[in-house]
């Protein structure tokens, strides 16, 4: 069922017309992201939605904590597909240190019992914050790295997103 905040046909229909024009934005990809699971066709690239939805899953434990606070708490397969959604657009920094931070933890994991991690879970991510010198990792955050690199792989996949005039349906509510 579409949200009332999501983006109107309208403002679809006006994102995926300026996706052809000297005036597109990051905003227009953004638009056709948000408005996606209205409709039952791809307004984006799947790539490109994987990537956009990455950033926006990891939002809150970025800001809160970090990188590090990310792969803990989405757990490693999770941090694996986020990094491969930011490294297939080109958002290379942010899928780099991912990988980095999941080797870190994955062999934290295998060199650990589930007694330890249970024992003290909050110690344990701290030993897994040291040895990874977190928080801070000196690249910009995803949403900051995705931008231009997200909206160039947008406009080199245009075959893959609908003509502004195609027929747009709806996903069933």
């Amino acid at each position: 069922m579409a949200d009332e905040d999501a983006p109107s046909e309208a403002d679809v229909r006006a994102a995926l017309a300026a996706l052809r024009t000297p005036q597109v934005e990051i905003g227009h990809v953004l638009t056709l992201a948000s408005a996606s699971e209205d409709y039952a066709i791809a307004l984006l690239p799947p790539a490109a939605l994987d990537a956009v939805m990455a950033v926006w899953v990891t939002l809150r434990d970025v800001g809160n904590g970090g990188m590090d606070q990310v792969v803990w708490n989405h757990g490693v397969e999770s941090a694996k597909l986020y990094a491969a959604a930011w490294r297939t657009v080109g958002a290379i920094e942010n899928a780099e240190l991912v990988d980095r931070l999941v080797g870190v933890l994955e062999t934290q994991l295998a060199d650990s019992t589930e007694d330890e991690r249970e024992a003290g879970p909050i110690a344990y991510f701290m030993r897994f914050r040291r040895a990874v010198n977190g928080p801070g990792f000196g690249v910009p955050e995803p949403s900051e790295e995705l931008g231009e690199p997200l909206l160039a792989y947008v406009l080199e996949h245009l075959d893959e997103v609908p003509r502004p005039d195609a027929p747009l349906p709806r996903e069933a509510p």
